[in-house]
């Protein structure tokens, strides 16, 4: 098991690595008259060693007075793990529920129903629902408009006014962790149902157990590692998801610069702003492997044979 965890750490450093050289590589590679009378590897070393160890990310010239990036980081960092934290956790709990509600009741009308919102939320990119919600609950614009939850720039950390923490991200949880969840729900459903043909779940019900309680009580847990391996795979898509839904609900995280960094943003100049830029995709980097690697232990809580190194059990 400690192999297993070591290995995994290992290569989740590699990785952040070997992003931070790409990132500050590949500018100074391809646009080396940003960097005049600068050696490009010298300077890619002084960048990559400043911005890992020292948390040196440069400066954003897109603002008035050039501010550094590691201010503007530690003002969002709170604000992009409470959301990621969030959709996270509604991912998982909706996926794992709904699919052991649905598998308890196959072919119902009910479980139809909730597979179809399901692929709805799967197939759809977290901006299109984003903006949907907003033409359907934002005032005052909103076919039902619900300003509860709707209300822009509301956000507030939670130690000072949790109840406008939890109404300003109750939304961009929700959107954040929809396809997740979905994703989530069809697999515990799929091998739930394949499981319910296994020896120990056929002894529970001949046992006389409720099928429901066979079902959440001994054919879901079999889902668990791979629910587990499914959430790590997906870490990827989950960050790129906050990026996205930060800048559509004015969630005050690191990534709502992104558009403006880009030259996206209404009434921002056109230009781009690399070393945001290049510290998005690092902050971006460390996100996906944490949560990898909180994936890769909750693989070794639930697989005894991850645990035994692989050794034969019993």
């Amino acid at each position: 098991m400690l192999g297993f965890l070591v290995r995994r750490l290992l290569y989740g450093v590699a990785t952040l690595v070997i992003t931070a050289f790409f990132a500050y590589g590949i500018i100074r590679l391809l646009r080396p008259e940003l960097y005049p009378g600068e050696a490009t590897l010298g300077g890619l070393w002084s960048d990559v060693t400043g911005a890992l160890l020292h948390l040196d990310l440069g400066e954003s010239c897109m603002f008035f007075g050039c501010p550094p990036l590691k201010r503007m980081w530690l003002d969002g960092i709170w604000a992009d793990l409470f959301l990621l934290a969030g959709g996270v956790a509604v991912g998982i709990v909706l996926g794992v529920l709904g699919g052991a509600w649905c598998a308890a009741r196959p072919r119902s009308l009910g479980t139809r129903a909730i597979e179809a919102v399901a692929m709805v939320f799967f197939c759809s990119p977290a901006y299109v629902v984003g903006f949907l919600s907003l033409l359907l609950f934002a005032p005052p614009f909103g076919l039902v408009q619900l300003p509860l939850f709707f209300d822009p720039h509301s956000y507030a950390p939670p130690l000072q006014d949790p109840w406008d923490f939890l109404r300003s991200m109750i939304v961009p949880w929700l959107v954040v962790g929809a396809p997740l969840a979905a994703a989530i729900l069809r697999l515990t459903q799929a091998l739930t149902l394949d499981a319910m043909g296994e020896d120990f779940v056929r002894t529970a019900r001949a046992k006389g157990i409720r099928h429901e309680r066979v079902v959440r009580r001994h054919a879901v847990p079999v889902t668990y590692v791979s629910v587990a391996s499914l959430f790590g795979a997906s870490a990827p898509f989950m960050v790129t998801n906050m990026v996205l839904v930060e800048y559509v609900y004015s969630v005050p995280g690191f990534f709502r610069h992104m558009k403006r960094a880009l030259g996206q943003a209404p009434g921002w100049p056109p230009s781009i702003d690399i070393p945001t830029l290049q510290a998005l995709a690092l902050w971006a980097s460390v996100l996906i492997v944490a949560l990898s690697l909180l994936a890769d232990l909750a693989i070794v809580a639930l697989d005894p044979k991850v645990r035994s190194g692989g050794a034969t059990l019993g």
